[in-house]
């Protein structure tokens, strides 16, 4: 089990005058929220999380319905094996369920809804105000985020980043379970994801024993998220990183050394941040910055890839950021 916090490091994610708050195709407007906001979200059944969740399932399965783990039986002798399946509810299928894979008895599988329960759980506790803001749900990977309301520090004076409380956990294994908390810029509702400088609590999906250690994994994250009431600090933090990336004029020796720090992306997504950030962005790695995120969070065709590129993109410029612009 893997415990990660990083706190006393910065992170930063300034907003400025113009760029971001004009439309785009990823931004929405105050007039057309109804219109225009979450889009892809799909018909779902309405529930009160209605309008926040991205349903990437192709039958749009509720992301809070039952799933199963159940042990497996061999064929050849009929007795009872020492694995287990996963199977998620899929209305496409003639069984109605789709394997998610075999695991052993020592996976622990963590629901979506006891995943939102224990996030809320926490925004009550932290003392802060909060919303849920976004809900994400593919079938296998579920992410929820939530955003704290009075906790700011700004930037300038018209850009101002607060704290966000993420969850992702998966039933493929293709994520581990991770609550962490993140920026979240204000101007354009730019999710900022970064595990290198805010708290971060994250462990494969694996239980010691039978079910009485099942709530283990809920104490571990109570704890390791507790520092939610005391991070303004941090936060501060964070947006210092920010003003040093905005007071870096971009330049073409810059783009040149920041291109170095990302070899796995390919050119398509590059090519979509630099559109981004040469039709809608100011002139500086801040600028830069946001047009990243801008792309990684609004993405209409958002997949699970996005959060851990949002992750990796602003980690890597914030480092970058600390080490040479300070």
């Amino acid at each position: 089990m893997e415990i990660n916090m990083k706190q006393d490091q910065q992170l930063v994610d300034l907003p400025w005058k113009g760029g971001d708050g004009e439309v785009t195709d990823a931004i929405v407007l105050d007039e057309k929220v109804n219109e225009m906001s979450h889009r892809d979200i799909g018909s779902i059944e309405a529930t009160e999380l209605d309008q926040i969740t991205i349903n990437r399932t192709r039958t749009k399965v509720d992301p809070f319905i039952e799933i199963r783990k159940e042990r497996l039986i061999d064929s050849l002798s009929g007795a009872p094996s020492r694995s287990f399946a996963i199977w998620v509810p899929d209305p496409s299928r003639v069984e109605g369920w789709r394997d998610m894979g075999t695991v052993s008895e020592s996976y622990l599988l963590l629901t979506n809804q006891e995943v939102r329960q224990l996030a809320l759980e926490i925004a009550d506790q932290s003392g802060l105000d909060y919303k849920e803001n976004r809900i994400f749900w593919d079938g296998a990977r579920f992410a929820h985020i939530i955003d704290f309301i009075g906790i700011e520090e700004e930037v300038t004076s018209q850009d101002a980043v607060g704290l966000s409380l993420i969850t992702r956990t998966s039933y493929d294994r293709s994520w581990k379970y991770e609550a962490a908390l993140m920026g979240k810029r204000f101007f354009c509702d730019n999710g900022v994801l970064s595990g290198e400088f805010f708290a971060r609590v994250s462990f494969k999906h694996l239980q010691g024993g039978g079910e009485d250690e099942k709530d283990n994994w809920q104490d571990i994250v109570r704890q390791g998220l507790s520092v939610i009431e005391h991070s303004g600090e941090n936060l501060q933090k964070f947006a210092q990183g920010l003003r040093l990336l905005k007071k870096q004029r971009m330049t073409d020796e810059q783009i040149r050394k920041i291109w170095k720090l990302y070899p796995k992306f390919g050119d398509a997504l590059m090519g979509k941040i630099m559109s981004r950030y040469v039709g809608h962005e100011e002139n500086t790695l801040y600028g830069l910055l946001n047009a990243g995120t801008n792309v990684f969070w609004h993405n209409k065709k958002l997949r699970a890839s996005d959060f851990n590129n949002n992750d990796h993109f602003v980690s890597k410029l914030l480092e970058y950021a600390f080490e040479h612009l300070n």
